[in-house]
């Protein structure tokens, strides 16, 4: 036998076994080990996409803490101001925070670019928040509709450059008011 045709003659053993090997584990895949039929298929197909963002799945904290995150989060290379970011947040906001933001189109009116704004515009950095309930929030007896949740928000800066500079966490209380379609921040304010 020439060497060639041992190389190959060796080859074909190990193609061969991985191919086997490959088999037993796919056929171990499709098996629970579970032979009985007493259990349901718990999966679906259907593709359905979930939001969890949903203002309708959200309980109250869930809802403080991503409208905060939104209004926190800030492109002062587009935004005319801190307030276009509460309209953003739209989709979270009720009461007079939804009817401001509605008869208005967008709350800029008085607010005064600051000189952090100024530069984070000229150098084309961004910001973005995240934010999650404090330790420091009130306890609300159970079924409340109005509901005070305080929320712990850190702002990260997005350099343009591609490094980033972590603010120092504030502390929000915000005020979250059950609706028919999902709980809502209705107000908020700066500890």
């Amino acid at each position: 036998m020439t060497k060639e045709a041992g190389a190959m003659r060796s080859s074909s053993k190990y193609f061969v076994a991985g191919l086997l090997s490959a088999s037993f584990v796919l056929a171990g895949c499709g098996s629970s080990g579970d032979s009985s039929d007493d259990h349901a298929s718990t999966g679906s197909d259907d593709h359905t996409a979930i939001d969890p963002a949903n203002p309708a799945e959200l309980d109250a904290a869930a809802t403080a803490t991503t409208a905060m995150q939104a209004i926190l989060s800030w492109q002062p290379a587009v935004d005319t101001s801190k307030s276009d970011a509460l309209v953003r947040a739209r989709p979270w906001l009720g009461g007079d925070l939804l009817t401001t933001v509605d008869s208005s189109g967008s709350t800029e009116s008085g607010v005064r670019p600051d000189s952090e704004w100024l530069a984070w515009k000229a150098s084309g950095d961004a910001l973005t928040a995240s934010c999650a309930r404090a330790d420091s929030t009130p306890a609300a007896p159970t079924g409340m509709r109005t509901v005070v949740i305080d929320v712990s928000c850190r702002q990260t800066v997005l350099h343009a450059t591609g490094s980033s500079t972590n603010r120092a966490a504030e502390t929000w209380r915000t005020t979250v008011t059950r609706t028919d379609d999902g709980w809502r921040l209705t107000d908020f304010r700066y500890q």
